[in-house]
């Protein structure tokens, strides 16, 4: 029997890096300042600060997904905005330049034996045989670690929105599949994912860290809603959804477990049939406890 990892943004913070709410303030110092014809007097800003004025405006904070949706989105407004180059394009390419570069300096920059030991001690409680982690970070974190411990993590560590050392990031939104050129290289890796979460028999717990679970991301929240409805259990223990028993041959035996400080985003993983423990724990606080 093998647990299950799903990481997010709140593993990495550990080590410093900026979560969702956190990453353009700290992309934008690695951005070119441009004047616009509009901004005469002004002093020359960066694609985040036009993007968000036009699209945010008076928003004081404003999530990475949110934004990297939406400009994503804008890339096919080209059509209509006439002939030239594609503006939106171009300002995606430059930040996901300014990610790949960020990212990388920041697990570069670690600091094993303060920061980053948290890191090395999950790394040694994963059990590499037979555990599995499906990460939406970009940053090469674990693999990291993993070489700092020489451990052999194979294929054991799958990257569901792409890693900085990959041609494609997909950018948390529901038409991240949309189109072929991230379904191509992104499709695979999900498929994999879906059949190591259909196979309950091999599964002790799936544990959720620093994920929040985001309601925007449809197709990562289809991922786990439709391996939870398609697992079953042959021991029928019972379980209950919505104060409603669910039906013995809809149950399943694993533990759910979510791991986040943010006591508030447990409502969003209220759609699995059994009910997670909810752990207001960071990483470093649930490392440390015995399981």
């Amino acid at each position: 029997m093998g647990t299950i990892y799903v990481l997010g943004a709140g593993f990495s913070k550990t080590c410093g890096i900026a979560t969702d709410m956190e990453m353009l303030d700290s992309l934008n110092p690695l951005l070119l300042r441009t004047p616009q014809p509009k901004d005469i007097g002004r002093e020359p800003r960066t694609t985040i600060d036009h993007l968000r004025e036009q699209n945010f405006f008076k928003q004081q904070e404003v999530s990475f997904e949110l934004f990297m949706s939406t400009l994503s989105s804008l890339k096919f407004s080209a059509e209509y905005l006439g002939p030239g180059k594609n503006v939106f394009r171009e300002e995606e390419k430059e930040i996901r330049t300014a990610l790949r570069t960020y990212l990388k300096s920041c697990v570069s920059g670690i600091n094993w034996d303060i920061e980053g030991k948290t890191i090395l001690d999950f790394m040694r409680r994963v059990d590499w045989k037979h555990d599995f982690i499906l990460t939406f970070n970009y940053d090469l974190l674990l693999e990291a670690a993993a070489e700092r411990l020489a451990l052999t993590v194979g294929e054991r560590v799958i990257h569901l929105h792409g890693a900085i050392g990959e041609r494609t990031l997909a950018w948390p939104t529901y038409t991240k599949f949309a189109y072929r050129t991230t379904k191509v290289p992104m499709a695979p890796r999900w498929k994999k994912a879906f059949g190591i979460l259909r196979n309950q028999a091999e599964i002790d717990r799936l544990v959720f860290i620093g994920y929040s679970m985001p309601p925007s991301d449809l197709e990562a929240k289809s991922l786990f809603n439709y391996a939870d409805w398609y697992n079953t259990d042959s021991m029928r223990m019972p379980a209950f959804h919505e104060g409603k028993r669910v039906p013995a041959d809809r149950c399943y035996s694993y533990k759910i477990v979510v791991v986040n400080p943010c006591e508030t985003i447990a409502q969003n993983y209220s759609f699995f049939r059994k009910t997670p423990m909810f752990l207001p724990l960071t990483l470093d606080e649930w490392v440390k406890k015995p399981h």
